[in-house]
């Protein structure tokens, strides 16, 4: 269980990676999945875009402890 843990943080710090260098458009987050698709394949890149859309939702708490 706690590998499963750690690989989600991981996806998680990802996601708010990518999504505080800018990547907060339709077209953007298209031109990543292109880049990323060809490294990771298409199911790496579809739990990642996923998780990019959680985290958007929670984007407060995350910057909020970011800042602090």
């Amino acid at each position: 269980m706690a590998d499963q843990d750690v690989r989600q943080q991981m996806l998680e710090c990802e996601a708010r990676y990518w999504l505080r260098r800018g990547n907060t458009t339709p077209e953007k987050v298209e031109n990543l999945k292109e880049v990323l698709v060809k490294k990771r394949g298409e199911a790496a890149v579809t739990r990642l875009v996923d998780e990019m859309r959680r985290q958007w939702g929670r984007r407060r708490e995350w910057l909020e402890v970011g800042d602090a």
